[in-house]
């Protein structure tokens, strides 16, 4: 690794000690677009992987979409940003299949599935990403708006499975985009603009350009306050999934027993997120009702919820 390559000041940043926490002693994947984002989480891990008492390994992915003109010249900046900063880089080109007609999911799913691939062959377990605080409020407010859980409500995770083996680390999604921003000036290091970011034809894009502007003018710290709740919502959600329980069968009697909030997201685990709000509360309120006549609820994608005076029951035909 090529020290020079990083100035001392980055060396020093207050989030270097951010990144090696979240990284602890293991060799570690960073998923980097060439976006200031991710770049900044480059030179975030390798000050980390500078430190004297570190010893792991930090390597580049950048998954190239192919999806835009400009796909191949940012696999070339990222190839050449780790060559600068004597690292190994492995770029991917992955072949994106719309999700639901979603390209946007397609990429994602597509992103992952190579960030796992990769990590796998070098026998890494961890994978970090640079989302931030900006991404954390903009989904928190995309599952407000189209309707949820709590666990999607409670916005980005900051550690989740990609396998059975890797995890993937958000360590930077309590840090403003402009903290982001001023890494990658004070490196002199170039970096990628995706014009598909600030695209109003987008719902995230059209969030971008004419709502978070809004948001920050209200509550200038709108970012790191989401993010705030996150972390709390995530330990909250946490907590009460404990208490809901699995399968597809209950007992009626025992059931009924428990919190309504409970019995709503014991049924919504059941059968998924093709179940409304409404079907669910129906249901519920059948559940805890005194009629003792079988009752049952036809739901989209082939689920049915049958609730007698015994058992509740979801099958899905």
């Amino acid at each position: 690794m090529n020290k020079q390559s990083i100035p001392l000041a980055i060396r020093r940043h207050r989030l270097v000690a951010t990144v090696r926490k979240a990284i602890g002693h293991q060799d570690i994947v960073i998923g980097v677009s060439g976006g200031a984002d991710s770049v900044a989480l480059l030179l975030l891990s390798c000050a980390a992987a500078m430190q004297e008492s570190a010893d792991f390994n930090v390597v580049a992915a950048h998954i190239n979409h192919g999806l835009r003109p400009e796909a191949n010249d940012e696999q070339k900046t990222v190839e050449q940003l780790c060559a600068c900063l004597g690292i190994q880089c492995e770029s991917v080109l992955v072949n994106v299949q719309p999700i639901n007609g979603s390209i946007a999911a397609g990429a994602r799913e597509a992103r992952y599935e190579a960030l796992k691939k990769i990590a796998t062959s070098l026998n890494i377990q961890t994978v970090a990403v640079a989302h931030h605080a900006e991404d954390q409020l903009e989904t928190m407010l995309m599952a407000l708006c189209r309707g949820g859980g709590l666990r999607k409500l409670s916005g980005i995770a900051a550690i989740r499975s990609l396998s059975d083996t890797i995890d993937l680390h958000r360590p930077l999604l309590h840090v403003k985009k402009s903290e982001l921003l001023q890494i990658c000036e004070l490196a002199k290091m170039p970096w990628c603009k995706d014009p598909t970011n600030l695209d109003p034809s987008t719902p995230r894009g059209r969030l971008r350009v004419d709502v978070i502007p809004v948001l920050r003018e209200l509550w200038s710290s709108a970012d790191k306050h989401a993010a705030n709740a996150s972390k709390l919502l995530h330990s909250a959600t946490d907590a009460f999934h404990a208490n809901i329980p699995d399968g597809n069968e209950w007992d009626r009697g025992l059931l009924s027993e428990l919190p309504i909030p409970v019995i709503d997201a014991t049924l919504q685990q059941a059968i998924g997120e093709t179940a409304t709000f409404e079907t669910i509360q129906s249901i519920t309120e059948a559940v805890v009702d005194e009629n003792m006549h079988a009752r049952t609820f036809q739901l989209s994608d082939g689920w049915r919820a049958t609730v007698t005076s015994k058992k509740v029951t979801i099958i899905h035909s």
